[in-house]
């Protein structure tokens, strides 16, 4: 019984035109009969002793031959030859079919074990990438971080009320002086402003642009509260926390070109960074850095560390203010312990638990004292905000 009407096929021997043929291919239970193109039989190979391999382009080509008909072959592409009835207990196929399986095998476990050591690259350089933007960062030139730090600063005060520089300045450099005096490195310039915000927080911008909330400066104790406060953001600018969390979301080939000293993908994407820059939210591990670099910088400032253990004391009753206006219970204790696993900071206690485990042998005395400056400081930020309240706000 023939295949259908037969499969497409060709054929080589000498005593065909040009030593080649078209034509098609018919499987009997006696053999393969090649019929060519004019309709005449070119040859029959029997199925006892039928050779049958593969090759062409990918293996898609079954070649035929027989011993008995020497000098000729018979080939196609069409897998429905491995179909045929007559064939389905030929050695010949048999052998194919396992030389087959054994090919699959070998391409798919080359296939799954090339996959798994790109997946291993890849989860290897994801691992180590914070370590790669940081050394990508470190080719930043740092005027071009001072140029993207006042671009998104000029951004940001837009429609702002952001005290007067000649007011504001010099009443903060009797506290900020001795901190920029101690950094380790001069890289930065920095500068600091004042908005009218009540919310208590702080925050920096690449090249040594920092921002203080009223709301901050109004709720510390002591001047030490707010350096504290200022020491664990000025070491998020000498990290390059905001340059290194932008990296980052470039991907590798980007930080892979920083390394090797081209910043072009760096900068092109900074240029565009800044609503990411004003709406940082550092990662946990940052925010634990910049924690243990700001308490190195208080201490070699001469500056109490405990200040910034006290202000985040100052934080944890805010908090604890804001969890009490939820009125149901159980919302509330889900909140608490939901808080520690989604928040991007670290857990105001435990970062109070690490801070004065790392103060536990520091002294009690010998500190700076710039109580006077800040209490002048807080006078005219309480008489700023008391110029630019809102009518319409709650006293």
């Amino acid at each position: 019984m023939a295949v259908a009407d037969g499969l497409p096929a060709h054929a080589y021997h000498a005593s065909l035109p040009g030593g080649r043929a078209s034509g098609i291919l018919r499987v009997y239970d006696h053999g393969l009969v090649f019929v060519r193109g004019d309709g005449s039989i070119g040859v029959t190979l029997p199925l006892q002793g039928l050779e049958i391999k593969r090759g062409g382009a990918s293996n898609r080509l079954f070649f035929c031959t027989h011993a008995a008909c020497p000098g000729w072959q018979v080939y196609t592409a069409d897998p429905a030859l491995l179909a045929a009835p007559a064939l389905a207990n030929h050695a010949a196929l048999r052998a194919l079919g396992l030389q087959r399986q054994q090919q699959h095998l070998h391409f798919w476990g080359l296939t799954f074990g090339g996959l798994a050591a790109l997946a291993g690259l890849l989860f290897l350089l994801w691992v180590s990438l914070d370590g790669l933007s940081t050394l990508a960062a470190r080719n930043v030139p740092p005027d071009m971080e001072a140029r993207l730090g006042e671009t998104v600063l000029g951004q940001y005060k837009i429609g702002k009320d952001l005290m007067d520089d000649k007011v504001a300045l010099p009443l903060l450099k009797p506290l900020t002086a001795p901190l920029a005096a101690a950094l380790s490195e001069k890289r930065y310039t920095l500068r600091f402003h004042i908005v009218n915000d009540p919310a208590i927080n702080a925050f920096a911008l690449p090249g040594g642009y920092m921002v203080i909330n009223s709301g901050l400066i109004l709720r510390a104790r002591h001047a030490s509260e707010l350096q504290g406060v200022l020491g664990h953001e000025i070491a998020h600018v000498t990290e390059q926390h905001g340059v290194r969390a932008v990296i980052r979301s470039t991907g590798l080939f980007v930080v892979a070109q920083a390394l090797l000293g081209d910043a072009s993908g760096v900068v092109a994407v900074l240029a565009n960074a800044g609503p990411l820059l004003i709406n940082q939210a550092y990662s946990r591990d940052f925010e634990r850095e910049a924690d243990a670099e700001g308490l190195a910088l208080l201490k070699r400032a001469r500056v109490d560390p405990r200040g910034m253990v006290a202000f985040f004391r100052t934080m944890l009753e805010e908090e604890k203010k804001q969890m009490a206006k939820i009125p149901d219970a159980n919302a509330r204790k889900v909140m608490e312990a939901s808080r520690a696993f989604l928040g991007t900071h670290p857990d105001t206690p435990e970062r109070i638990a690490n801070l004065e485990k790392k103060l536990a042998n520091e002294p009690r005395a010998g500190w700076r004292d710039d109580e006077a400056a800040f209490r002048a400081l807080q006078a005219e930020v309480r008489r700023f905000v008391s110029e630019n309240r809102d009518p319409g706000a709650a006293p």
